[in-house]
């Protein structure tokens, strides 16, 4: 039976996304869930396959990217390829009720961004999702402590050939990117 309100489970986020590729702003997310005091743990989940039907980079390579990405945070994070093991078009209600029913000894909070409210309806079955985790909202735009980087900007400066992109991610997947020659125009 799973603890109450007030146990001693185990707090971890969940911080789901592309990560296509991962970028300097995903890891102050990490940094500011920590900060914030709201998880002992985070675990790092790229989608497999997108479920509005995205064109993603191979998800070994993204799954690669982000463990170089978050490597150097020296805090208590995990890339997990989970929705690699579930397969198919990934959603986000049946990681969750995955991760639940597998570890009774944790507690989750999804991550999402702070225009959720907004979004929710486009979601599959947001509302199970928030009766089975907590959420917690990553404050965007102005004023926001997460720097304003996106995946689709730095996909989009590699494909044109300006070096910029290279100061949005980390050395490390700076080096992966070029090595697997990712994103680059055709």
């Amino acid at each position: 039976m799973a603890a109450g309100p007030g146990s001693t489970r185990r707090r971890v986020a969940i911080f789901g996304g592309s990560f296509n590729p991962p970028h300097k702003g995903h890891a102050e997310i990490i940094k500011w869930i920590f900060m914030k005091g709201q998880a002992e743990e985070v675990w790092v989940i790229p989608c497999y396959e997108h479920p509005l039907g995205k064109d993603l980079a191979p998800f070994a390579d993204r799954m690669a990217m982000a463990k170089l990405a978050f490597a150097k945070l020296s805090l208590p994070v995990q890339v997990s390829d989970v929705e690699e093991q579930l397969g198919g078009e990934s959603r986000t209600l049946v990681t969750i009720e995955h991760l639940v029913d597998r570890n009774p000894d944790k507690r989750f909070i999804l991550v999402v961004g702070e225009d959720i409210d907004g979004e929710a309806d486009k979601w599959h079955r947001f509302d199970k999702i928030k009766a089975l985790v907590d959420v917690m909202k990553v404050p965007r735009g102005p004023g926001s402590p997460i720097p304003d980087v996106s995946s689709t900007g730095v996909r989009e400066a590699i494909a044109s050939g300006d070096t910029s992109w290279r100061q949005m991610v980390e050395p490390e997947v700076a080096v992966y990117i070029v090595t697997k020659a990712l994103y680059r125009s055709s």
